[in-house]
């Protein structure tokens, strides 16, 4: 988007044109002096009397327009513009002839005008009143500023994108800190009695016969509250400030050593591992062994989507102030209905999940002051992203 600075820049430069133009019109009108300075001018310069009658035109304006001049001379200036908006443009006009003024039109805003194939472009117009002897002029220099519009309106897609990105990483941020809380007072409240149940139980096992013991209920239960114990202290995890060290670490390292841990479960699952390290990854200040913990949920979750084999390809990559970490699988892909919760403490698609494990690494990830981002399409694969800042040298 240009600058304040260079709008007033282009718009002087406009008026220095039309300026000149005056002064040639007033003073020589018929010379080929002036017709050289007509059509050397950059803009497009069109010339219409008070009744809106196109008089003059330079090689500049049909080029813009795509007619060529002897089409528009003595036609309607109408004939430039979009066809919706002429009805307006009269009385634009009626009321400009009646006070006109040297004054500049589109600077800002979106002004489109009509080319001869009726296609319309954004346009920026300068107007300057000239009173000859016999008759009302108006000098009206146009400047095609389609590409500077098209750069401008990406530019702000890309900052409206940005911001929509921050909002949503301080709304899942805020969601999860406030879902921690819920979830660490839960885990104290249930851990007194699992206790008490747990000890209860083996104090009882001591009472009964080997074989009830050894029974499968007796297994049952036991497997059952330990499976409560986990999940508990991984609610107490969620919420737990973080520990350790924060220091500078080589994340290129500590996915190597993820990977390997990964290994075994990906040999059973017939799945093949790649791994591209950026060489020229900085240290980043972190807890090693929480984003260890992220990492390796991730690679896990990707090996579990492709239950037929496939490939798990791992990069990183250096940015100006961040790094990038990607895991990306060829599985089964996550429907966007899904994904639209995957960060929702205790939500799973999987028969034993708990639906902590990403919500946890999501959190972690959130306290080192970056974010995960997902891209996903059913049948082909999964992308998941992480994002974390550091201080460059």
């Amino acid at each position: 988007m240009l600058s304040r600075e260079q709008l007033e820049t282009e718009n002087a430069s406009l008026k220095r044109e039309v300026e000149l133009l005056r002064h040639q019109l007033a003073t020589q009108p018929a010379e080929p002096l002036f017709q050289s300075l007509l059509e050397a001018a950059p803009d497009g310069v069109v010339i219409v009397n008070a009744h809106g009658i196109i008089s003059v035109v330079n090689a500049q304006a049909e080029a813009i327009f795509g007619y060529d001049r002897e089409s528009m001379v003595d036609q309607p200036i109408e004939l430039l513009i979009p066809e919706r908006v002429r009805g307006v443009h009269v009385a634009y006009r009626s009321n400009y002839t009646r006070e006109p003024r040297t004054r500049p039109m589109g600077i800002g805003s979106d002004l489109l005008a009509r080319r001869s194939d009726g296609t319309e472009f954004y346009t920026e117009i300068s107007l300057s009143p000239l009173k000859t002897a016999d008759q009302l002029l108006i000098i009206a220099v146009v400047r095609d500023v389609t590409e500077q519009k098209k750069l401008a309106k990406e530019h702000e897609h890309r900052l409206t994108q940005r911001v929509s990105a921050a909002e949503a990483a301080l709304l899942q941020g805020a969601r999860l800190a406030a879902v921690g809380q819920l979830s660490a007072s839960i885990a104290h409240e249930i851990n007194n009695p699992l206790y008490a149940a747990r000890n209860a139980l083996l104090l009882l096992e001591e009472d009964l016969p080997e074989e009830v013991r050894e029974s499968t209920v007796m297994q049952l239960a036991r497997d059952q509250l330990t499976r409560i114990a986990g999940i508990i202290e991984r609610m107490r995890d969620f919420y737990r400030p973080m520990r350790g060290e924060m220091a500078p670490t080589d994340l290129n390292a500590v996915i190597e050593e993820t990977l390997a841990l990964a290994g075994l479960h990906a040999r059973h699952n017939n799945t093949m591992i790649t791994f591209t390290p950026d060489t020229h990854l900085p240290a980043v200040v972190c807890n090693a062994d929480q984003l260890r913990q992220v990492f390796l949920n991730l690679v896990l979750n990707a090996l579990d989507a492709m239950t037929n084999g496939g490939t798990l390809t791992v990069t990183t990559e250096a940015a100006t102030s961040f790094v990038t970490i990607e895991i990306c699988d060829t599985g089964t892909g996550i429907p966007d209905d899904i994904r639209a919760h995957l960060f929702e403490p205790f939500f799973t698609n999987k028969p034993n999940g708990t639906g902590l494990g990403l919500p946890i690494s999501a959190h972690i990830v959130t306290q080192h002051g970056g974010q995960i981002e997902v891209d996903s399409t059913v049948g082909v694969g999964s992308t998941f992203r992480v994002v974390l800042p550091y201080q460059p040298n």
